[in-house]
This record gives C-alpha cells, structure tokens and sequence, in this order.
C-alpha cells in the first residue's frame, strides 16, 4: 500500500504527464446553453473579427477538406450547430450595423450582432427624427440570441399571425 506521500507524488505526475510530454492536445467542448446536452469536441474555436477574417477560415478549412460549424449565443437545443472535430466558428465578435437606410427601414448588420445592439443602434441613429422605424416583432424568450442565430434556426416572433423572421429579410 502507498503511503500519503507516495501517492500525492503519483498523483501528481500522473496529472502533468500529458502537459511534461506534449502527448495529448488540449481538448475544446462546446455546447448548448439550455438543455447541455449537445456537447461536442471540435477542432478548432475561432472568432473571426471581420467578414474577411471569416472568408478566410472558410476557403482555409475548404483547402484542408475539414467540415464547419457555426456558433453565435448557443441556444439551439436540436444539436444541429456542432459538429464533431469541425472547425467551430464563434460568430459573436461579427457584431456591427454595416448601414441604416432610414428612408426605407432597412438595416445592413452582421450574423454575430444580439437582438439588444440591433435595437440599440437603430434607435440611436432616429433619435433625432420625425418618421422612426421599429420592429414589428422579436423572437421569443431570451435577448441574447444572435441576428445570424434567429435566421438560420428559423425563429418565430411573439405574434402568433405573424411569419417568421426570416420572411423580413431582403
């Protein structure tokens, strides 16, 4: 039997032994906020800062033939966003109004951008006029979820008469 010590001592090792040898990869989960049961290992977590940045990691895991995935605020609960050893895109820093045509009520922003901003910095950028626009409806439940989000898992508003999302984009 190991006493105290000897076991600390073995304990020890045996918890820096992959970082000591560099035989083992740091391992990243992701996963659903809600229910928690989609986790899933992927490859790489990247959060790309502009469309460029983003294209980039596209063509990059076209060329190397490896799968994507693509991430905002999490809340899917269908484990449709991950993928096993894809290249996970976090789209959350994606976050800006690219324009505002305020004559027509068309807002440019990018996927990444959470329903709070959105409203925000539409509201700022009328504050000072006489005809403002608004938004006819907002998805269900939490603030956080992401413009790219709300489209892509085809999110419904409040209004029951009212169609999804989806069918106010241009």
């Amino acid at each position: 039997m190991l006493t105290r010590r000897e076991f600390i001592r073995t304990a020890a090792l045996f918890a820096l032994a992959p970082h000591i040898l560099g035989e083992r990869e740091r391992e990243i989960w992701v996963n659903d906020v809600h229910s928690q049961l989609n986790r899933t290992r992927v490859r790489e977590l990247l959060k790309p800062r502009t469309r460029e940045e983003l294209a980039e990691i596209v063509r990059s895991a076209s060329r190397k033939g490896l799968p994507i995935s693509v991430s905002g605020c999490r809340h899917s609960m269908g484990g449709q966003q991950f993928a096993t050893d894809s290249i996970c895109i976090d789209t959350r820093s994606l976050d800006r109004v690219i324009s505002f045509d305020q004559e027509h009520g068309l807002i440019e922003a990018e996927t990444g951008i959470q329903w709070p901003k959105l409203v925000e910095t539409y509201l700022n950028a009328q504050s000072d006029t006489a005809k403002q626009w608004g938004i006819a409806q907002k998805q269900t439940g939490a603030d956080t979820f992401t413009l790219g989000g709300s489209l892509s898992s085809n999110v419904h508003g409040r209004g029951l008469a009212m169609k999804p999302l989806i069918s106010n984009i241009e």
